[in-house]
């Protein structure tokens, strides 16, 4: 009888041929409950097309929430989807794309790696909070001193008591300057939640002659064509190897796309297009994404050894895009809130950290119970 610890480590041809010559014996129960059965091409291609479309679709449902929601309700719901597409990107590269890059989830069963994948992204998401908390405190010290300074340079004229009207007039002229500042402090803020959050880092150029129009709209296609492809190998590849992994790492593209298709729809909108022009282009570069499914699945099917360097590859982006492009941007949108009121900025604070844990925990759940939940399902 073989070991069944032995049994795990084995591929099926191994334990066929180890069968085939007579020496052993092996408790099929033990080989059915340790050798991981792919999905069918039935389930991949239905539920991957499925996905994908989903995901193309991104768009579309955004910009039918802008119609039904409030500038201020809607500027939250952008501030927590951004920030559970960052908690779900890094997830998904740590504590599931990095380990099939290594052939961990093959091996170590009791998932061992995932602990040290918690101490990775907490080191990451520590040093983010404390630099957010940093800023807020040295926020409220500078606007206190402020305050100081602006005492010392106009003191209250104490030799006698000033008039209603002069009270009035001062008090009027704050009130508007304030809430000139607010405005315009918002609008930034809300331009850059459109913008740069979603867009991870597109620039915009344009030359003498050129449509502006055109110019945009081949930057979007070409862009984030590019991206699309990327995501859509990525979520073919993993469906081939297994249904959680490829849930998961779809998860995670669904939350990021979201609010960059949204940023997509705001720079197309704002160069002069309408909004059914916006979603053709829209549309047109996120065809890349069954493109890349397609190749993802054939390749996934055809080689097991380009599976690692699929998911090493999507894991090197997703946490390029998460870490480099996001979380600053994050960071630069609080301090905007932050220019508003100290109320804001906080509550901002606290929807991104939010939106960051509920990506990362669900991440995490998925990798530690994705395949009881596919057993049950099973079942």
């Amino acid at each position: 009888m073989v070991n069944s610890s032995l049994i795990s480590l084995l591929t099926k041809e191994e334990i066929q041929e180890i069968c085939s010559s007579g020496n052993f014996t092996v408790d099929l129960t033990t080989v059915s409950q340790n050798v991981q059965e792919r999905p069918t091409p039935f389930v991949v291609w239905c539920l991957g097309l499925t996905i994908v479309t989903i995901i193309t679709l991104c768009a579309i449902v955004g910009v039918g929430l802008m119609r039904i929601m409030s500038m201020a309700s809607y500027n939250r719901f952008i501030t927590f989807f951004v920030a559970l597409g960052v908690g779900s990107l890094s997830g998904t590269a740590v504590f599931h794309l990095i380990p099939q890059a290594f052939g961990l989830v093959d091996t170590d069963h009791e998932q061992k790696y995932i602990f040290s994948a918690i101490f990775v992204l907490q080191g990451i998401y520590a040093f983010f909070v404390v630099d957010k908390l940093l800023k807020i405190i040295f926020h409220i010290k500078n606007k206190n001193r402020a305050h100081r300074r602006n005492f010392e340079r106009h003191p209250l004229n104490n030799s006698g008591p000033l008039t209603n009207r002069t009270e009035e007039e001062s008090l009027e002229g704050r009130l508007v300057e304030l809430q000139k500042m607010s405005s315009e402090t918002a609008e930034a803020s809300l331009q850059q939640q459109a913008h740069s959050l979603c867009t991870h880092d597109h620039d915009v150029h344009f030359k003498e002659g050129d449509s502006v129009i055109g110019t945009v709209a081949w930057m979007i296609i070409f862009g984030d064509g590019l991206h699309n492809f990327i995501d859509g190998v990525s979520i073919g590849a993993s469906l081939t190897e297994s249904v959680m992994g490829g849930l998961s790492i779809s998860l995670a593209v669904i939350f990021e796309e979201f609010p960059h298709e949204l940023g997509d729809i705001a720079i197309l909108i704002s160069a002069g297009m309408t909004v059914k022009q916006a979603l053709v282009y829209n549309l047109l570069s996120a065809v890349s994404c069954y493109i890349g499914f397609v190749v993802g699945v054939i390749f996934g099917n055809l080689n097991e050894n380009i599976e690692p360097i699929i998911f090493a590859l999507a894991a090197g982006m997703f946490l390029y895009i998460s870490i480099s492009c996001m979380i600053p941007d994050m960071k630069q949108a609080m301090e905007n809130r932050l220019q508003i009121s100290l109320a804001s900025g906080l509550e901002t604070f606290f929807l991104q950290i939010i939106g960051v844990l509920a990506g990362l925990f669900l991440m995490y759940f998925m990798a530690v119970y994705g395949d009881k939940v596919t057993e049950l399902i099973g079942q």
